[in-house]
């Protein structure tokens, strides 16, 4: 490869490059860099000044972490990495539970799959919730058997609550997207997609991704904003979006891509929109048809966040304005929602359905005939097979996340790791992806070569670079080292 001023000339011949001053890698592995095409680029940085669960295996544990964490700090408790399926008896932890350690301190510990988090009572209080409480649009505050509340938050429930949390100053925002660059630019990544803008500040935010490229942050980076951000009733609207967008002034490190919006949970929190039910339990929503076909289950279960009529009709919205729309669906309901949505907009090929973990051979072919852009975060499949047969069993988790099915059917697919939910290294990914875990259908394994490319071009093409991840002559010189060890290691 023939590099000048940070671009690729052309891949050249033995002979020409006896011409110039050659580099010998010493037998390392040269790749493009990687490209993260959705992850929380902001939030990793935050992350890292809250409390780590990740290493807890039990409630006890969880609590005596945060016993600790009280003991040495002062004002909110924020955890991270919550994760109750790990746990004797699956049991989550309860409010009057963490009420024992402070109840005037208020604690919030966020579930790893981001949709859910339990607080204690003066958490709710300060972010005004009371018994008399109603459940939000999309969205559920948890009770006990007495009917009081547990401190269980679901969905809108759990942002709601999260945004009553302490603000983040611009400068912290500034100070923790360089420190996500770091550590993602320490694993090979070269650009990133932050997959939730303006869950702090839209304006803030904006600003503090423009300050860190200019501080040289170590990766570029991609904002999808949220929906109502823009189009909400109290969102900046159109026209500021647009001033927003110019006022990024070098693109080729950091822009606007597109609108990011939610169809559904997760499954760790049983949340995730599905047919039928999740184990052990009746399902809580209708039977519905699947393309006036019934489904021949019970009815569907989990959690909407929109009606099928207002998803379809804010897709719209923001597909008229001139924006790839990239929705998250992780079931196979929401899924089938979606795909709906992204077809009324009358160019479905545009836009991304994100995660997609339970797709039917009916549903790829269709996903296929629409051909919008399809993401999977494989990195999920090594961390959270616990929780994924707690929820489903064995069968339905087994068939999860179906990347040879899809790339067999044409389909545009990217990997990526949805960080800070996993530590996301892309090599995690590519692994598991090439080898799924045991209890996972072996027949949807990738090659290697497969998996490189959706961690490095198609993860470029998803958010519209055409000239990242594949080191074709002229495109950025975005390359990495990899010692031959950890290359066989992938094999």
């Amino acid at each position: 490869m023939l590099v000048d001023a940070g671009r690729v000339l052309v891949a050249p011949t033995a002979e020409t490059l006896a011409a110039g001053e050659v580099v010998d890698c010493g037998g390392q592995v040269l790749l493009p860099k990687f490209i993260d095409a959705h992850c929380h680029i902001l939030p990793t940085g935050l992350d890292l000044l809250k409390l780590d669960l990740t290493a807890c295996q039990s409630q006890e544990e969880v609590l005596e972490a945060v016993r600790d964490r009280v003991a040495i700090t002062e004002g909110w408790v924020l955890a991270v990495q919550y994760d109750q399926t790990k746990y004797p008896g699956g049991r989550h932890i309860t409010r009057d539970e963490l009420d024992a350690i402070s109840c005037s301190r208020p604690i919030l510990l966020r579930h790893y799959n981001g949709h859910a988090s339990v607080g204690n009572s003066a958490a709710l209080e300060a972010a005004g919730v009371s018994e008399s409480t109603s459940d939000p649009a999309g969205g559920k505050y948890g009770r006990g058997a007495d009917g009081r509340l547990n401190g269980l938050l679901l969905e809108t429930a759990h942002e709601f609550v999260w945004e009553r949390t302490p603000k983040v100053s611009r400068e912290e925002m500034v100070e923790a997207i360089l420190a996500a660059g770091e550590k993602m630019a320490d694993l090979g990544i070269g650009m990133a997609a932050d997959m939730m803008t303006g869950r702090f500040n839209l304006e803030d935010e904006v600003w503090a991704y423009r300050e860190a490229a200019r501080r040289g942050c170590r990766i570029k980076t991609r904002l999808y904003v949220q929906w109502r951000e823009v189009f909400g009733p109290k969102g900046v609207g159109l026209q500021r979006l647009r001033e927003l967008e110019a006022s990024l002034d070098e693109p080729e490190q950091t822009r606007i891509c597109g609108i990011k919006l939610f169809a559904d949970g997760a499954i760790g929190s049983a949340t995730a929109a599905i047919y039928g039910s999740y184990s052990g339990r009746e399902a809580n929503g209708p039977k519905v048809t699947r393309h006036g076909r019934a489904t021949g289950l019970a009815g569907t279960s989990g959690q909407l966040i929109y009606s099928p009529e207002k998803l379809t009709d804010m897709t719209k919205v923001a597909s008229d304005a001139g924006y790839q729309v990239a929705i998250h669906a992780i079931g196979d309901y929401a899924s089938d929602l979606v795909l709906d949505a992204f077809e009324a907009t009358g160019c479905a090929d545009r836009h991304r359905l994100e995660h997609a973990m339970i797709l039917s051979d009916e549903q790829i072919e269709r996903v296929q005939k629409l051909n919008p852009f399809v993401t999977f975060q494989s990195e999920f499949l090594m961390r959270f097979g616990h929780a994924y047969r707690l929820q489903l069993g064995e069968d339905r988790t087994a068939k999860l996340k179906r990347s040879r099915s899809v790339l067999d059917a044409g389909i545009r697919l990217s990997y990526n790791s949805d960080r800070p939910i996993v530590p996301g290294d892309p090599l995690d990914g590519i692994r598991t992806a090439v080898h799924r875990p045991d209890g996972f259908d072996a027949g949807e394994n990738v090659t290697l070569a497969e998996a490189v490319r959706a961690y490095t071009v198609a993860g470029a093409a998803v958010c519209g670079d055409e000239t990242l991840g594949s080191l074709g002559a002229g495109e950025p010189a975005d390359y990495q080292l990899m010692s031959l060890s950890s290359w066989s290691a992938l094999l």
